[in-house]
């Protein structure tokens, strides 16, 4: 052969759903991301879940209270939960964050997620508990949404699935077209993306935009740890959560996203504003 390999490679055979659809949605860099780290004091927030747990005797995670600061961000700064529609604004009538589930399958994981709708109105409890029942149906597949977009987008070769990605991003965003008579859901993702990866052990990490799902904010979560902080002067260990940020430049500037990130960890750091007045006696 006249022209060698440049790399010896073969191709991966078994691939998820999830990398089947990241393989034909990015192309070479050149989107508006800007990436921001947050350093949260959890210690107010570790003391709220445990009183939360004992006191309800459900499962509460920094997840749902993460859900919940976030939510009520967007809410506050509307300016952020927007749209993006033929190069204009357009603030969205609910508060929507899409929380990624991690799937384990037979000989591959798998990234799935639900919808958490107007959270900003719902306890941490409500949280956890929907979004346990949503977590429950994506791992067991019964999932209705999920399971009719994966059959129909499984199975289309590359340049089919890209084409499609793309249709359906034009027809739901660009046309605001709901897909339901396609059997797909309507705007599935909201206004922010939120994924956990302390469960992995993963201390922080950014994550990509992802441009179909036309949301311009995604926390990426890592695990709560010990870490030296400056305290007035004297430095002390304190349990700390790191939060990766990644924000869509178009929508988001310095000033706006500095104001939001503020508010938001001021909730976190005294998370008695998370929580309905019942629960905080």
């Amino acid at each position: 052969m006249f022209f060698q390999k440049n790399i010896e490679c073969h191709p991966l055979k078994k691939l998820s759903s999830w990398r089947r659809i990241s393989l034909v949605t990015w192309d070479k860099p050149k989107d508006p991301s800007v990436y921001g780290v947050l350093d949260v004091d959890a210690t107010a927030a570790l003391q709220l879940i445990e009183k939360l747990r004992l006191g309800t005797g459900k499962k509460i995670t920094i997840t749902h209270l993460l859900i919940k600061a976030l939510a009520k961000t967007l809410a506050q700064f509307p300016e952020i939960n927007v749209v993006i529609r033929h190069n204009r604004l357009y603030v969205r009538e609910h508060v929507d964050l899409f929380v990624q589930v991690f799937v384990e399958e037979e000989d591959k994981a798998d990234l799935s997620g639900a919808k958490m709708r107007d959270a900003h109105l719902k306890s941490p409890v409500e949280i956890a508990g929907e979004l346990e029942q949503q977590s429950k149906k994506i791992r067991s597949g019964n999932d209705p949404n999920l399971k009719k977009t994966k059959m129909s987008l499984n199975f289309l070769p590359p340049l089919l699935l890209k084409w499609s990605i793309h249709f359906l991003g034009y027809l739901g965003f660009d046309l605001n077209i709901n897909p339901n008579f396609l059997g797909l859901p309507s705007d599935p993702f909201g206004a922010a993306m939120l994924t956990n990866v302390g469960m992995f052990g993963l201390k922080m990490g950014w994550a990509p935009l992802v441009p179909f799902s036309r949301t311009p904010i995604v926390f990426l979560a890592g695990e709560v740890t010990d870490q030296p902080t400056v305290k007035n002067g004297v430095i002390v260990i304190q349990p700390t959560l790191n939060i990766g940020v990644t924000i869509d430049h178009r929508i988001i500037d310095g000033y706006l996203g500095g104001k939001a990130a503020g508010h938001f960890k001021k909730l976190l750091e005294n998370p008695e504003q998370l929580i309905e007045v019942s629960l905080r006696a």
